[in-house]
């Protein structure tokens, strides 16, 4: 336990440290890191697909993933069945890229014999090599069925263990980040979930295509990191500094009208009307348009309000923020920074800082949390006011499942939006079974870490159960060598239904601090109802007659004392019997207590910087 403390308190030093210096997690001198990507989609044309995409939306899914590229990345696409073939040939994306890739994207079908997997990872990423420097490395998986290479079954087995040894770990030694989509139920779930979460890549399962586009969206903000403003009631914001802004406007399919916009000076444009400014490509569900030297002030879009519809941005004047994992714990305590940068230097001025206000926001589904201010004010988390680093946690009270962390930050003249995709997971899993040990009935308690939230050696655990009175009593958890913990609770002692709390810490993989309450979970008592006590019975006594002595009348009396006096003792002894019960468990809990290795840490928030851009 020594071990876990110490290994805290050096944690919660080297995030002081990066608190105190954190400029130089996202600029160096020669400013901040590239933001370019290297990307390589990889899709399944199997005959499989005629089923689960009948309408092949694989097209114009491909054809958004492409319009939103920013220029200057890097991307291929090779599709897959039996053989493995370079769809769109691996370049630099400009203007003739996308419309060579938009041409192309119309040749995929789904006439393949076979699903390649192996063979599409291996060839659409056999030129990386070392670590990346100039660009991000990413891989999108696009699948509905299992590895699938032969008619025998164990040629099929052996392709996807070479997948899971070889293929996986030379991606993630390379750095590369796996994205997994998975178009069927009968796609193998579990691969394409361990080919993400092993690179911390996202993985999605879509059970209709016409979601493929959606998907296609969260994921290119997860690899392209755009630049973006926020999007109300169908209006945004356009500043100064911004060169370029490109719409993503999504529409229904009986929808019959154009999609409309309209300049801050009033003209209006569609598909048919658009000047040679803006570069508008109108497909199946969306219209994606981008503006050249948009006009400064407020636009509108007059179409239905969507609320995956985005205002992507090229601007000088960028907002910076930590990159999130595509996974992250409940309860895990998430150090944010944000910082600011005009023509790729830290903006650091005084009369720039005090008038951004920040705030962040989670979204689950269509519902919003109270936004939280991320200030820099050398308050709350932030250690230095007016740094030009804005700090805070995030990730409190979060539920286990999918959300997004949505980051508004407004100044004088500019507003910017970041949004960031991830799910929460619960760190351990709490099983608690019926067991019996040495005759006695009781339940058995195992505390399992989740080892790709948490460090599995860093996990530490308390439990405890809780009457309906409030009254508590220790239950001992204990390591068992493996990273889990491991208890047994004799129920045969318990008088109740109890209730069983448990409570954890660990350390996140990210290096971050964890600390939750698990849901509790009723222990039933397994000891037998004490005996009903008997109501005492009134004996009616007979009035006696002058002829009569008082003899008989004096032993009709005495009988009922007698009866009362064996009630009183039977329910006397059945109480003392409980009384003797409960000391002697409680007198059990208590030594047991004393002798468990297991102690409690102290409450001290702790965290670490995760990697940001």
């Amino acid at each position: 336990m020594g071990y876990l403390i110490d290994k805290r308190w050096a944690l919660g030093c080297v995030s002081i440290l990066l608190l105190l210096f954190p400029g130089s997690l996202l600029f160096a001198k020669k400013g901040p890191p590239p933001q370019l990507s290297d990307v390589r989609v990889v899709i399944d044309i199997s005959g499989s697909m005629k089923k689960n995409d009948p309408q092949n939306l694989r097209r114009p899914a491909l054809r958004l993933l492409v319009g939103l590229m920013p220029g200057g990345s890097r991307a291929g696409v090779w599709t897959f069945g039996q053989y493995v073939n370079m769809q769109v040939p691996l370049g630099h994306v400009n203007d003739v890229w996308k419309t060579q890739a938009r041409s192309r994207a119309e040749q995929i079908h789904s006439r393949g014999l076979f699903t390649n997997i192996e063979e599409a990872l291996h060839r659409a990423t056999k030129d990386w090599m070392g670590e990346p420097t100039r660009f991000r490395r990413d891989v999108v998986l696009l699948t509905d069925g299992m590895v699938d290479v032969s008619k025998d079954s164990a040629k099929n087995s052996a392709s996807r263990k070479r997948i899971l040894s070889t293929i996986l770990p030379r991606l993630k030694q390379l750095g590369a980040r796996i994205h997994t989509i998975a178009l069927s139920e009968r796609a193998d779930h579990e691969l394409m979930r361990e080919l993400s979460t092993a690179t911390d890549g996202w993985y999605e399962q879509v059970d209709s295509a016409d979601r493929l586009q959606r998907v296609f969206l969260r994921i290119f903000e997860e690899v392209g990191k755009p630049d973006t403003v926020p999007l109300k009631g169908n209006k945004f914001k356009i500043d100064g500094s911004i060169r370029e802004a490109t719409l993503l406007v999504f529409r229904k399919k009986e929808s019959l009208k154009n999609t409309k916009i309209v300049s801050p000076s009033g003209k209006i444009f569609d598909v048919n009307n658009a000047p040679k400014s803006i570069a508008w490509h109108q497909d199946e569900g969306y219209d994606l348009l981008t503006i050249s030297a948009p006009e400064v002030g407020e636009w509108t879009i007059q179409a239905e309000v969507d609320p995956d519809n985005r205002v992507m941005i090229v601007t000088d004047l960028r907002m910076h923020s930590t990159d999130l994992a595509s996974r992250i714990s409940v309860g895990e305590q998430l150090p944010f920074i944000i910082q600011f940068s005009d023509h790729g230097k830290k903006i650091t001025r005084t009369d720039f800082l005090e008038m951004v206000e920040i705030k962040s926001e989670h979204q689950v589904g269509d519902a919003y949390s109270e936004p939280s201010p991320i200030r820099d004010d050398g308050k709350s988390g932030d250690k230095v006011a007016l740094d030009g680093t804005f700090s805070a946690i995030v990730g409190e009270g979060l539920e286990p499942g999918k959300s997004e962390l949505v980051i508004i930050a407004e100044g004088k003249t500019f507003i910017r939006e970041r949004r960031q995709a991830f799910e929460t997971i619960l760190p351990v899993k709490l099983s608690v079974n019926k067991q019996s040990q040495d005759g006695k009935e009781g339940v058995e308690i195992i505390l399992q870490p989740n080892e790709d939230i948490i460090k599995k050696d860093s996990l530490s655990s308390s439990a405890w159960l809780e009457a309906g009175d409030g009254q508590r009593s220790g239950i001992i958890l204990v390591p068992d060598g493996t990273g889990s913990w491991l208890g047994w609770l004799d129920s045969s002692l318990l008088t109740e239904k109890q209730q069983l709390h448990t409570r954890v810490t660990a350390t996140s993989q990210k290096d971050n601090w964890v600390e939750l309450n698990l849901d509790p979970v009723t222990i039933e008592s397994t000891s037998p109802p004490p005996p009903p006590i008997a109501p005492a019975v009134e004996k009616k006594i007979k009035t006696p007659t002058p002829e009569k002595k008082a003899e008989p009348s004096k032993k009709t009396t005495e009988e009922p004392a007698s009866d009362n006096l064996k009630n009183i003792l039977l329910f006397g002894g059945a109480n003392l019997l409980i009384i003797i019960l409960g000391a002697a468990g409680y007198w059990f809990y208590k030594k047991r207590k004393t002798n468990s290795p297991v102690q409690l840490l102290d409450d001290d928030e702790m965290g670490n910087e995760v990697d940001a851009e």
